[in-house]
């Protein structure tokens, strides 16, 4: 072989030898970056909490929601009285990457026959939430057009059900936006593994609870929902024809898990109260005026927490009050919800 090809090619088989002596340091920085990321996730993990290494998690479920439009004299005068969109069962799905969780449900169709019956209500109900150890975000959305009275037969002697159906309130329409900042002071308590399944809780604990809420609400009516007889009463909500109200409630509480092996059921409740801004048009003026509302919230679930596999069935009750005048509306959020999943 000629020397000149001699020599090329032991200059290559240096910079080959020196292009790959290169990539293993590399390499093992990486490595030794990877480890020390590792280790400092791991260590800020509780003894008592178990976090699934996979970070994908699908969960169909089917929820029975429960929305009530609650009036209630504040002077003891008149009659209560609900008015109830009519939702006959939701489907939807919940996904998980890494912290981030997205909830959302759609409401299974009606026939003619509920929708004669009761009412066709319009309903669009999105829930995203960001759930740290310490921190959660919660970003919610309700928008429900379309209600029906009752507890109609305390104002309508003589209404004929079978031919009428309930009374109902198309136009009745409430929507409902905010955010919601959630803090837990016990590391060992997790709400990730109670409600998302995300992680598993080793042990029973629990933690008590604060949760910071600004929402927008508003109110849209054509003024019929105060009931016959009942006008007298409600003077002010009788003539209210659409309300925005600017929310923000602070609320304490505490939370429990009791752990059986990988089942585990776990109660949740906060109560509290904040102040309202209010502006709202009735049908000879506008108004504003600030409020103090009331608030409470609370939960329950009992599932079945795998390695790979999940199941869980959750209760939640939620109401928080739009005082007006003389009324007192509270809007009350049930819903009884099933669900299974798996994680990747």
């Amino acid at each position: 072989m000629p020397l000149g090809s001699v020599l090329s090619q032991t200059r290559n088989e240096k910079q080959l030898a020196k292009e790959k002596e290169a990539k293993r340091k590399r390499d093992e920085k990486e490595r030794k970056k990877r480890e020390k990321k590792e280790k400092k996730e791991k260590a800020k993990i509780p003894e008592n909490i178990e976090v699934f290494p996979k970070n994908f998690l699908f969960k169909p479920k089917f929820a029975y929601p429960s929305v009530i439009f609650n009036v209630s004299s504040r002077k003891k005068n008149g009659e209560n009285f609900n008015w109830k969109p009519s939702i006959p069962g939701v489907v939807g799905a919940a996904i998980r990457i890494k912290k981030v969780y997205v909830s959302a449900a759609f409401k299974l169709p009606s026939d003619k026959t509920l929708i004669k019956q009761y009412c066709d209500t319009k309903y669009t109900d999105v829930f995203i939430n960001i759930q740290g150890r310490i921190t959660s975000w919660g970003f919610f959305y309700r928008d429900y057009k379309g209600y029906y009275l009752k507890d109609y037969g305390k104002f309508y002697s003589n209404w004929n059900e079978d031919s009428l159906g309930y009374p109902k309130s198309n136009n009745l329409h409430v929507i409902e936006g905010g955010l919601n900042i959630g803090f837990n002071f016990n590391k060992n308590f997790s709400l990730n593994a109670a409600f998302a399944q995300s992680e598993r809780q080793k042990k029973s604990a629990g933690s008590f609870l604060m949760n910071i809420s600004e929402r927008y609400q508003r109110i849209e009516t054509d003024t019929n929902i105060v009931p016959p007889g009942q006008k007298d009463n409600y003077p002010n909500l009788d003539r209210l024809q659409s309300g925005d109200f600017l929310t923000t409630l602070i609320s304490f509480g505490a939370g429990y898990q009791f752990v059986m092996g990988k089942f585990h059921l776990t109660p949740v409740l906060l109560a509290g109260t904040g102040v309202q801004f209010q502006s709202y048009v009735q049908s000879s003026f506008k108004r504003f005026w600030i409020n103090v509302p009331t608030y409470v919230n609370g939960r329950a679930q009992f599932g079945y927490n795998g390695d790979n596999f999940f199941a869980n069935i959750i209760y939640g009750i939620e109401f928080n009050t739009i005082p007006i005048k003389e009324s007192r509306i509270r809007l009350y959020y049930q819903n009884i919800e099933f669900g299974l999943g798996i994680r990747f």
